[in-house]
């Protein structure tokens, strides 16, 4: 059983002994025990070692908390970009799959689907809106407001294919027709708006994000 502060921040210090922050961490969790010793002390009754026991309760032994630190820098920024990145061409390559399967095949399941989805093209762009400020709340949580650069790559990236489809479209390669009854001139122009607003949503998302980090 631990038995002092000192104690329980050796045995941390061993456990993250191969993490790259490994000081800082120490002296965070440092001021963490003094504060809940000192709440935990405030009972004469109670030895350092009783204390002890209770701070522990409360924050976890050294080796959960390793293991916290240890899950978080699996998060890393490559792994994030690329995440978002196929979520997005999931999305887009569902569409095109959709799309083809609506013009080639005459399976009324697939037709019922598309007419639904057509029926509510606002809807669709809304959800898409949401997942970007999502995108940036996420990067911003993860990261900080260091995580901004990350943002940015992970923005253009993921937002690529969608570019070259809608400039395929405005610049009629591929007819709109192929879209229809969903692809209007007057849709076209939201589109576009709404491709417009992604950034700056993902910003107010990732500032948002930036503030549950610290």
């Amino acid at each position: 059983m631990i038995s002092s502060k000192q104690e329980y921040l050796d045995i941390l210090r061993t456990c993250l002994k191969n993490h790259d922050q490994v000081e800082d961490i120490l002296l965070e969790y440092e001021q963490h025990l003094i504060d809940l010793l000192d709440e935990v002390c405030n009972c004469p009754c109670k030895t350092e070692k009783e204390a002890m026991h209770v701070v522990i309760e409360r924050l976890g032994t050294p080796a959960e908390m390793a293991a916290l630190y240890e899950e978080e820098r699996t998060v890393t920024p490559a792994r994030t970009k690329w995440i978002f990145f196929f979520v997005n061409f999931f999305f887009f390559a569902a569409g095109i799959i959709l799309t083809v399967f609506y013009h080639s095949l005459s399976s009324p399941t697939v037709k019922q689907l598309w007419f639904f989805l057509t029926s509510i093209p606002f809807f669709l762009i809304f959800l898409y809106l949401f997942y970007w400020l999502l995108l940036g709340y996420e990067v911003g949580k993860e990261f900080g407001l260091g995580g901004k650069k990350l943002l940015k790559r992970t923005f253009y990236i993921a937002l690529a294919p969608n570019l070259f489809l809608m400039v395929m479209v405005v610049f009629r390669i591929i007819p709109a027709s192929v879209f229809a009854p969903l692809l209007t001139g007057e849709f076209t122009v939201i589109c576009i708006i709404s491709t417009i607003l992604l950034y700056p949503i993902s910003i107010l998302g990732f500032r948002y994000g930036a503030t549950k980090s610290i």
